[in-house]
């Protein structure tokens, strides 16, 4: 199915081994794929942000619970100051830490810790340019100084912050309420809406990229298979993930393929469902979206050989090549043949290819391919081109955050 090339890891294409019919049962399919409902705006507006709102008590900054009553708290100020313990059930401890590049060898850093409503753990947002990370600290791990513990006035911030590691130093924390949005913002900024992924249609022969990408008409096996992996919905008035088509003057064509899975929006940018150009042989518009997105699915009628450098572009990482195929031993039932091709530089990825495998079009399957197709986009954000790309943004976000709260 595919050519062997230098610079690409290639699954699923052995012509070594006997073609078999894949069990798509693959136990722990769906650990560790993409899963939009757990993004970390979603983790920091539910477990940081909602608690509450900031008070400063001392030198600690407190989170009073919604629930209690304004009147309640802005008549009786003295009293929750003096009793905190007895209303430590309505209060939530968090803190907000930022360092300015300057006072971190890892460039700027952000740390959000709040106390559990069980009071058992500390739960903390680590931000870094490398990305996010979520720890979670039990109390009983936290030691705090002497004096503190004399009197039982419990760990200080810092004292909070150091059991998170050693890699934290000049860290300053942050008792301005407006730091909450802010920090809100930044990861808003981040949190990925949805995915998006290039089908390119070649027919049988074709092994150049301008010959695919000027394709009008299809096969009958190419439209079974869009109708497989998604809904056909027209852009007009589209009201969900859109990936950058047109919704309102149809420049980008009247429908596309859509589908929810695992709690992912994913669209598709279909070659054959884009604007065609008589006059441009190249189809530049329509490379306009397939070559700028991650993952491309070129499903491909008849033997062609694939070549891994036939879609000239730096932005595309990885491929799914896809045939559509008939067994004469099960003449009724439609099976897939499907192999991958990787840049060297994007990391191994699940779930594991067969060598040679049939698949046969059921859930199962369908199941297989969608996991496959997201952890391929997952694998290939931590590749050179796109890392950098991804590193520079959190670094001006967390930059601009910490030089407006850092004094």
């Amino acid at each position: 199915m595919i050519a062997p090339a230098v610079g690409y890891i290639i699954e699923g294409s052995s012509i070594n081994e006997p073609a078999q019919v894949y069990d798509c049962n693959v136990p722990n399919l769906l650990d560790d794929v993409f899963d939009l409902s757990d993004n970390d705006s979603i983790y920091y507006r539910d477990h940081f942000l909602n608690c509450g709102m900031y008070k400063l008590i001392g030198d600690q900054s407190l989170l009073i619970n919604k629930n209690n009553n304004k009147n309640n708290n802005n008549n009786n100020n003295n009293n929750n100051n003096n009793n905190n313990n007895k209303n430590s059930k309505n209060i939530f401890t968090h803190y907000n830490f930022l360092s300015l590049p300057s006072a971190s060898p890892n460039g700027p850093v952000g740390i959000s810790i709040v106390l559990d409503k069980d009071s058992k753990n500390y739960l903390a947002l680590v931000r870094t340019q490398a990305g996010n990370e979520r720890v979670k600290i039990p109390v009983d791990n936290i030691k705090a100084s002497w004096w503190r513990r004399i009197f039982r006035t419990g760990p200080s911030p810092y004292d909070i912050l150091k059991a998170l590691g050693n890699n934290y130093g000049g860290l300053k924390l942050i008792t301005d309420p407006r730091i909450s949005q802010a920090l809100m913002n930044l990861e808003e900024k981040q949190t990925i809406k949805g995915f998006k992924f290039g089908i390119l249609y070649a027919q049988e022969g074709q092994n150049k990229e301008d010959e695919m990408f000027s394709n009008v008409q299809t096969s009958p096996e190419f439209e079974e298979f869009l109708d497989f992996i998604g809904d056909r919905v027209p852009l007009e008035g589209w009201t969900h993930f859109r990936a950058g088509l047109d919704v309102r003057t149809g420049t980008t064509g009247s429908h596309s393929i859509y589908q929810r899975w695992n709690n992912n929006e994913v669209m598709y940018h279909v070659s054959c469902m884009l604007p065609f150009n008589e006059k441009d042989k190249q189809q530049l518009e329509r490379k306009r979206h397939i070559g700028n997105d991650i993952v491309v699915i070129v499903f491909q009628d008849g033997d062609t050989v694939y070549r891994p450098t036939t879609i000239s572009s730096r932005q595309v990482h990885v491929v799914l090549l896809v045939k559509a195929v008939k067994l004469e031993s099960d003449p009724n039932q439609r099976y897939y043949k499907m192999a991958v091709v990787s840049k060297d530089n994007v990391p191994q990825f699940g779930p594991p290819m067969p060598a040679n495998g049939l698949f046969k079009k059921d859930q199962a399957f369908k199941d297989f391919f969608y996991a496959k197709l997201l952890n391929a986009e997952k694998a290939s954000y931590t590749a050179p081109i796109l890392g950098v790309k991804l590193s520079r943004t959190r670094v001006a976000l967390l930059k601009d955050v910490s030089e407006a709260f850092v004094k």
